[in-house]
């Protein structure tokens, strides 16, 4: 199959997978291969105070920017639906190689992603021509889960 062709038909990459720290990420097919966006926002507590932790709690999706940004200039745009991921089908069917940007350090790395089942992945930022890499494994978000939220969003 052509790579114009698999990228048509749906790949088991695409959907809405959660990371360790909860945050939602949707990866979906875009012009560049995959494309994942941050969906779903959760503010890890880890090095916050107390203060910080509880400020954090009570701010919208759209409060949160990227101000940890390598560049400057990309610092105030919004977090939410922030394009983190950008794949392309490796040399295996379960392996995407693309970048990787780390929201938590600014920073865009190399890296890959691996599918390791139906329902998780693990993700895997790499440095040094990819002689260091560090991962993070991911789950799919539950197609049930995500309907129910969906029908508790109020109508308009």
């Amino acid at each position: 199959m052509a790579q114009t062709d698999a990228l048509q038909s749906a790949s088991p990459i695409e959907g809405v997978w959660r990371a360790q720290l909860l945050s939602e990420v949707t990866i979906q097919v875009c012009e560049l291969g995959y494309c994942g966006f941050l969906t779903t926002i959760v503010v890890p507590s880890e090095g916050l105070s107390p203060e910080e932790a509880a400020a954090a709690s009570t701010m919208s999706p759209d409060e949160f920017f990227d101000y940890r940004n390598e560049d400057p200039t990309l610092r105030n745009r919004p977090m939410q639906d922030l394009h983190m991921l950008t794949l392309r089908p490796g040399d295996k069917p379960t392996i995407f190689d693309g970048e990787i940007y780390n929201p938590q350090d600014g920073k865009t790395y190399s890296g890959y992603v691996e599918l390791t089942g139906p329902d998780t992945m693990r993700l895997n930022g790499c440095v040094l021509y990819n002689v260091i890499c560090r991962g993070e494994d991911w789950v799919r978000v539950p197609q049930a889960e995500l309907d129910a939220r969906l029908e508790a969003q109020p109508q308009q």
